[in-house]
């Protein structure tokens, strides 16, 4: 058995010693052989002619490059009907308004985003409305205003535009005819806006600081801070968001001379629908929502009234509404 062993081992010897790695030479290596093109040019990929050039290496990626990602093209929205007129937060009485209102704005972005090539666009918006009721001072009369804004994406979601706004009718209008002299129901002013919608982590909210140059003179802003909570009801093939929001406006002698402070508190409760199909709601373009709102003035009520003469500001309201609109 061993003699067996050792003699199938003898004969093996020759065939594992011309597996073995060969010597190291002596002295130094040289490497004048060495090519640096392209190891695979002119290879034969197994094509029957062997001429046939090797299949193109696929192409590195084109860069991405952002959109803007909080200025959506255009709009339209309906405020089918909401119980109270407010400007900013600030309701009328009766006496000025007593059934309402409602009212159509919409906004559009001109075709070039990329204005003195720095991402700057224009946007042109406009708002029309009908406060309800005839035997109250604004009641049955019509209100219009129409904006122009310069705008940049200056971080993700958050927008500064600088615009130019007109507006007719409406408390503005009164204010600056019956109040100040002014020749016509308008007002000119001003404004610098920041908008902030991060619409996966749920966070809203704006900055509006306006100077009036006719009609009302002086300064007025506008605070808003809201979140978005997902899904907080779904019934089969619907759903509802909600969007909670708190915000406060003030004054410095836009209203009239020495109003100065805060002109309303309010927060917010709006429910957008949403179909599960993506035909209505998020990012579908037909929108609708329901929403409450309560406000209440700010120490910039008796001042009012004092400039006025009378008192077409309300202390509370609790006002109720529903918006339709189309996204584009």
């Amino acid at each position: 058995m061993k003699k067996s062993f050792l003699l199938t081992l003898a004969l093996s010897l020759p065939a594992l010693a011309t597996d073995m790695p060969p010597a190291i030479p002596d002295g130094p290596v040289s490497y004048d052989s060495v090519s640096y093109e392209d190891p695979l040019a002119g290879a034969d990929y197994g094509f029957a002619d062997a001429t046939t050039p090797a299949p193109a290496m696929a192409a590195a990626p084109a860069p991405i490059t952002a959109a803007s990602s909080s200025a959506q093209k255009a709009y339209i929205n309906i405020n089918a009907f909401s119980t109270n007129y407010q400007v900013r937060g600030m309701g009328v009485t009766d006496y000025m308004s007593s059934n309402g209102y409602s009212s159509i704005d919409g906004s559009f972005i001109v075709g070039n985003r990329n204005l003195f090539n720095k991402g700057v666009y224009q946007r042109i918006s406009g708002e029309a409305g009908v406060i309800w009721g005839a035997a109250s001072a604004l009641g049955d009369t019509q209100m219009f205003n129409a904006s122009y804004a310069l705008g940049k994406e200056i971080f993700p979601n958050l927008t500064l535009e600088l615009g130019y706004t007109i507006r007719y009718g409406g408390l503005e209008g009164f204010m600056s005819r019956f109040v100040n002299g002014a020749p016509h129901r308008v007002a000119q002013d001003l404004n610098l806006a920041l908008t902030f919608n991060d619409r996966q982590k749920g966070f809203f909210g704006s900055a509006v600081w306006g100077y009036g140059f006719q009609g009302l003179t002086g300064h007025y802003f506008d605070l808003e801070l809201g979140y978005r909570f997902t899904d907080v009801v779904s019934l089969g093939a619907f759903g509802a968001d909600l969007e909670l929001s708190a915000g406060m406006s003030g004054s410095f002698g836009y209203w009239g001379a020495g109003v100065e402070g805060i002109d309303a508190y309010r927060v917010k409760a709006a429910l957008p629908l949403f179909t599960h199909s993506g035909t209505v709601g998020r990012d579908a373009k037909f929108q609708i929502a329901p929403w409450v709102q309560m406000s209440t003035s700010g120490d910039n009520d008796a001042k009012i009234d004092r400039a006025a003469g009378f008192a077409p500001v309300d202390h509370f309201q609790f006002t109720i509404g529903l918006d339709m609109g189309w996204r584009f």
